[in-house]
């Protein structure tokens, strides 16, 4: 019996510590927690002598701490003594996943973004996609966690994901393959008009930063005076790294991002000249750009180093730490911190709502207006195509890529560019028919030249891989399309602007 009761011990001895560790609280503040303490006391006692049937208190105590820290923010969370284990050995056996970054929003299971090149990229996950049932489960109540953990298997295992998405009447099951995650955080470089450059980062995994230093020394070699630096749809990773990018273009000694909550604060700034010096600069960001993707745009714009240009960020910009409880063998995962870049903006919008509204300004001497309230404000905001609803199931039934793999096959000696002709889109609207996509002749007359860059896009890829996919997509991008007509007027930095 006492050890059923060792997690209620632990529970109100780490209160009463903190209690009288914090001198100034005061008298009535004490007394609510005491008073609070009671009632669980209370209810446990009530639950354990009159409840209908017995009841294993070790997990209703467990579930009592769940809900508490469940209540605090999506990031926070008990593990017991096997859960800690496994995240603390996740590389033990072998684990597969399907590369995607899951939040909560709105306390519904959404994706961030899919990681390019992995099996939720190639399936057709979208950032903005929200998960509403996996195998068949729904998704109602999940915790990150869980949901991290039914998404996760070994590599050549399946699972389903019941997809409900924006422009969509109704959801769709997509049937996924898991696989090792390998990530390659820079997929492309190259020119896109006389001395200007593009440069691709879609995560900040531990070779982010070489990654991205070793394609500005190509970039330049090229002949780039000025760059486009591409962060849309990338998630975010290691805080580390968001630094170490950030340190490559901004100048010595400014503040790149600060930590700050009630326990420590901590404050990481620039250590070297800004690599190739201060040429005239563009960010893409979009919704999928989180967490690392917004340390590095935010310390951007915050010094007027360069122009953010695209659609608002996630705003995801919490910071957790593992607190082991020795008692049970399991931990408390806590946010103890958030991220605030340089202006003085938190970067996570749950956290951040009471800012909306207010005013910042940059610290690079434009003194420029910009905005609070979590996440990264864009100073151009430039949205993309819209897939309509015709175009998004051709999509989820993969049909663009049916088509590109048998194609290619046919025409062995396919030259470029991937030119669509009358006949293709004629065969491509056959295999539409065959797929019984329900569209009239007016949504297909409107999506046709949609379909057609699309179904271009499919066959550069199959055919000569996901580099040629880039240059061909980059010709059509209206973002890229806006930052290189900016860039093309600019000399200096604050020409961008």
């Amino acid at each position: 019996m006492k050890k059923k009761w060792i997690l209620f011990f632990v529970f109100l001895t780490l209160f009463f510590s903190s209690i009288s560790i914090v001198s100034a609280t005061s008298s009535r503040n004490r007394t609510n927690v005491y008073q609070s303490l009671r009632l669980f006391e209370d209810v446990l006692r009530l639950i354990k002598t009159y409840y209908v049937k017995p009841t294993d208190m070790d997990s209703t105590i467990q579930n009592a701490v769940r809900g508490m820290l469940e209540s605090l923010d999506p990031h926070s969370e008990y593990m017991t003594q096997s859960e800690y284990k496994e995240f603390m050995t996740g590389t033990e056996g072998e684990f597969g996943g399907l590369g995607i970054q899951i939040s909560l929003v709105d306390k519904i299971l959404t994706v961030v973004a899919p990681l390019e090149g992995t099996p939720a990229y190639r399936a057709g996950v979208q950032a903005g996609d929200r998960i509403i049932k996996i195998d068949g489960a729904s998704t109602d109540g999940i915790t990150l966690k869980k949901a991290a953990q039914t998404l996760r298997g070994k590599p050549g295992t399946k699972v389903t994901i019941t997809i409900m998405r924006e422009g969509l009447t109704k959801p769709f099951d997509l049937n996924i393959t898991r696989a090792r995650i390998t990530i390659h955080p820079v997929p492309y470089f190259g020119m896109v008009k006389n001395g200007i450059g593009y440069l691709r980062l879609s995560s900040f995994s531990e070779k982010a930063a070489t990654d991205v230093k070793s394609g500005l020394d190509s970039l330049f070699k090229m002949g780039a005076k000025k760059v486009i630096f591409d962060l849309r749809g990338n998630p975010g990773g290691l805080l580390p790294q968001a630094v170490k990018v950030a340190d490559l273009f901004l100048p010595k000694n400014r503040l790149i991002v600060s930590t700050k909550g009630r326990a420590e604060s901590q404050s990481y700034s620039s250590r070297f000249p800004p690599y190739y010096g201060l040429y005239p600069l563009v960010v893409l960001v979009d919704g999928g750009s989180a967490s690392a993707s917004e340390i590095v745009s935010g310390a951007i714009q915050d010094w007027d180093r360069g122009l953010i240009l695209g659609k608002k960020t996630f705003g995801k910009g919490s910071v957790q730490r593992l607190f082991s409880t020795p008692s049970t063998g399991g931990a408390v995962k806590l946010t103890i911190a958030l991220y605030y870049i340089p202006s003085g903006r938190c970067i996570d919008k749950l956290m951040a709502r009471a800012d909306t509204g207010k005013t910042y300004y940059s610290l690079g001497g434009l003194h420029r207006v910009l905005h609070g309230g979590g996440g990264i404000t864009p100073d151009s905001i430039v949205s993309m195509s819209y897939y309509s609803s015709l175009e998004q199931n051709i999509i989820v039934r993969r049909l663009y890529f049916k088509y590109a793999v048998h194609f290619s096959s046919t025409h062995p000696d396919l030259k470029r560019p991937v030119i669509i002709t009358d006949k293709m889109l004629s065969e491509f609207k056959k295999m539409v028919d065959e797929a019984k996509i329900k569209y009239t002749e007016c949504d297909w007359e409107n999506a046709k030249n949609g379909i057609k860059q699309s179904m271009s896009l499919a066959i550069a890829q199959d055919k000569w891989g996901d580099k040629e996919r880039y240059r061909e997509f980059l010709k059509t991008d209206p973002q890229v399309k806006k930052a290189i007509k900016i860039l093309e007027s600019a000399k200096e930095v604050k020409d961008v602007f």
